[in-house]
């Protein structure tokens, strides 16, 4: 089969398949996580790349018809934004040719993996508002010492993740890029084996990519620094939201004077790492993206003519999202990035823009408002926080 000129086609069904801390199959980390293409709990991976879900959605998109998994990205395109199909459509576009070996029925002859991404647990140090237990360890902690039944550390292969890095591990001699997210990267022991298997190998050429809380740079006495400083390709996006207390709201267990000080010590001892940002842009922040940018730069964290971050518009949880702002906040807050973005390279200027257009494409929801403010609520109470003294800007959404 060949693909038809399409606004629907994927490269990833072709070249990637994502794995959740739960051992569910999607394919990629931005598609609707409530429609799987099965788990590597109860089939391998050979089998889960042909199974009736995949051949579906191959046949779709070389059809040019829509996939219900990946109305995220329509969304984001709707907007005016590019969408992670679209960026990962340029980046393999030297692939493309695969899509000739697609069998009629949508099948593939074999497995093609050339991007990388196994959320191999959900261990992690933090309790980002934005995420959940199931990301999140120490948020399942918490939620259960207030009653809930959820399991704490949830391994993508259920016991161990051995038997499910055998089967991936015949892919890497392919592999383009490794994509390392979490849970915690840093934290997860499957991250070191897969650098050190790459090292022993002399694949220390592939690129390897990040989106890391960096509050450690050290794991059962391994350096991260050490073992960064023996690949050629390296980039770093920090999961950043914002600074000082506000970083430590949103981003529980944020040590933000640690973080900074992590920043500065990769830049001197790994200078060939391009490092960069990645910020969950959401009703929390979205009003002081300006203040937060010239922290960074009067900081010396990045520098502020090749600062290139990566600004993603919440749609989960909804009640974070742009929905919850009346007409006259987002007005405002439209008015003053605007102002702003003569300040910032063209990069931060893009990234702005995407903000604006999706500030410019919401509605407000009362229900979504009222969500808020008692998810607000119950979490301060937990962890002794006040968004109102937090978030002072914010004052007329309490």
């Amino acid at each position: 089969m060949t693909a038809e000129p399409s606004k629907t086609f994927c490269i990833y069904p072709w070249i990637h398949m994502y794995v959740n801390p739960d051992g569910s199959v999607l394919p990629c980390c931005v598609a609707d996580y409530s429609k799987h293409m099965g788990n590597v709990r109860h089939n391998n991976i050979e089998q889960i790349w042909n199974n009736d879900k995949y051949k579906s959605m191959r046949q779709k998109m070389l059809r040019g018809r829509k996939c219900e998994e990946c109305e995220g990205c329509y969304a984001v395109e709707s907007a005016g934004n590019q969408s992670t199909r679209q960026a990962k459509n340029k980046q393999y576009a030297h692939l493309i040719n695969l899509i000739n070996k697609t069998h009629a029925n949508g099948s593939m002859p074999e497995m093609t993996l050339r991007h990388f991404d196994v959320r191999w647990s959900n261990i992690c140090n933090f309790k980002c508002r934005s995420c959940s237990s199931t990301y999140s360890s120490t948020w399942a902690q918490e939620d259960n010492a207030q009653g809930a039944n959820k399991p704490i550390h949830i391994i993508a292969g259920g016991v161990d993740n051995d038997n499910l890095y055998e089967q991936f591990l015949p892919h890497f001699s392919d592999i383009e890029t490794f994509y390392f997210a979490g849970g915690e990267p840093l934290l997860t022991d499957k991250h070191y084996d897969i650098l050190e298997h790459l090292i022993k190998q002399g694949k220390a050429n592939v690129q390897i990519e990040y989106n890391t809380n960096l509050s450690n740079l050290a794991y059962k006495g391994k350096s991260v620094l050490d073992l960064w400083n023996r690949f050629s390709n390296i980039q770093v996006f920090a999961s950043l939201d914002s600074y000082g207390s506000r970083a430590e709201y949103i981003r529980a267990g944020t040590d933000w004077e640690l973080i900074k000080s992590n920043i500065k010590n990769i830049r001197e001892k790994c200078p060939h790492v391009k490092l960069n940002s990645s910020s969950v842009i959401s009703a929390f922040n979205v009003s002081t993206i300006p203040e937060f940018l010239d922290h960074l730069f009067d900081n010396e964290l990045f520098d502020r003519e090749n600062y290139n971050p990566s600004f993603y518009n919440i749609i989960n949880p909804n009640f974070y999202s742009f929905n919850i702002l009346t007409d006259s906040i987002k007005n405002n807050i439209v008015n003053k990035l605007q102002g702003s973005m003569m300040n910032y390279n063209r990069h931060i200027k893009r990234e702005i823009q995407g903000v604006i257009n999706n500030l410019q494409n919401s509605t407000y929801s009362k229900k979504l408002h009222e969500q808020f403010l008692k998810t607000t609520k119950h979490y301060d109470s937990i962890r002794q926080q006040k968004f109102a003294e937090t978030f002072p800007e914010l004052k007329e959404l309490a």
